[in-house]
């Protein structure tokens, strides 16, 4: 099973999400530390990212969903993810 903690930034999806996966024992994944580096910078700047920034970060963890899913192991990701098109993404769908 893969869970994906999502919400705002700031809203604790990582403290939580990194707690329940040591606590079930299964591997954790900090969502931000799948974008690029140009989506870094602009985020670092306040430039807001566009739906064009989102989708390779988007692909990269439906990458790790897909991944798990597939060897049946277990994992915990955070996301944003506030868009349902981006959660659908996340999924395969």
């Amino acid at each position: 099973t893969v869970w994906i903690f999502m919400g705002v930034c700031g809203c604790g999806k990582s403290t939580v999400g990194s707690a329940f996966a040591e606590t079930i024992g299964c591997k954790f994944f900090e969502g931000d530390e799948f974008h690029s580096k140009e989506n870094i910078d602009k985020m670092q700047n306040g430039v807001p990212l566009t739906d064009e920034d989102r989708w390779p970060w988007l692909d990269s963890i439906a990458e790790v969903v897909a991944d798990h899913s597939t060897r049946m192991e277990s994992a915990v990701i955070t996301c944003s993810a506030l868009k349902r098109i981006y959660r659908e993404r996340l999924v395969g769908g």
